[in-house]
């Protein structure tokens, strides 16, 4: 896999492009379905600050199929297929409360060629320099059963936690 790493300080946060391609070295042409194609991979993000304290940023994943025609023409009659661009957005919101002690926080990812999303909303406080309690819960969903994260629709949950740190 070949990978490209640059980053950019942009209107006022941090821009950043990661892009790779994964060489399917067991299926070159393209034709067993089985066998993922070569693709070319990326991700683009942005950080920003806009206020003390609180933390926004958002990426672009995509993997691009190449030689879809071969897999598309490959493919079994009857199944899902996936598309020739696979697309995922995430979007990571923090805020600190009350000198640093308290953080609320949401981290979501969002497939718009999937239709589906997983949410992740968590708060947490430290009690002490050692102690810290945390309340969050995993939501998933989807348009379908047969997506990456759609098929997890009924795995919702509520967790609490405690950690001691020495």
């Amino acid at each position: 896999m070949v990978q490209f790493y640059p980053t950019i300080i942009a209107a006022g946060g941090v821009l950043s492009f990661e892009a790779g391609y994964y060489d399917s070295r067991q299926d070159r042409g393209g034709t067993d379905p089985v066998i993922p194609n070569s693709q070319t991979r990326f991700l683009a993000g942005y950080q920003r600050s806009p206020w003390a304290d609180f933390t926004a940023g958002l990426q672009y994943y995509g993997e691009y199929m190449h030689k879809y025609n071969r897999y598309a023409d490959s493919f079994p009659a009857g199944l899902p297929k996936q598309d020739r661009l696979r697309s995922l957005l995430t979007l990571r919101l923090t805020q600190f409360l009350k000198y640093q002690t308290w953080k609320l926080s949401l981290f979501s990812f969002w497939s718009p060629t999937d239709k589906d999303f997983y949410l992740i909303p968590e708060a947490a406080c430290h009690v002490t320099d050692e102690l810290t309690a945390t309340v969050g819960s995993n939501i998933f969903g989807g348009a379908n059963n047969n997506t990456f994260l759609g098929q997890l629709d009924k795995n919702d949950n509520l967790y609490l936690s405690m950690r001691y740190e020495f």
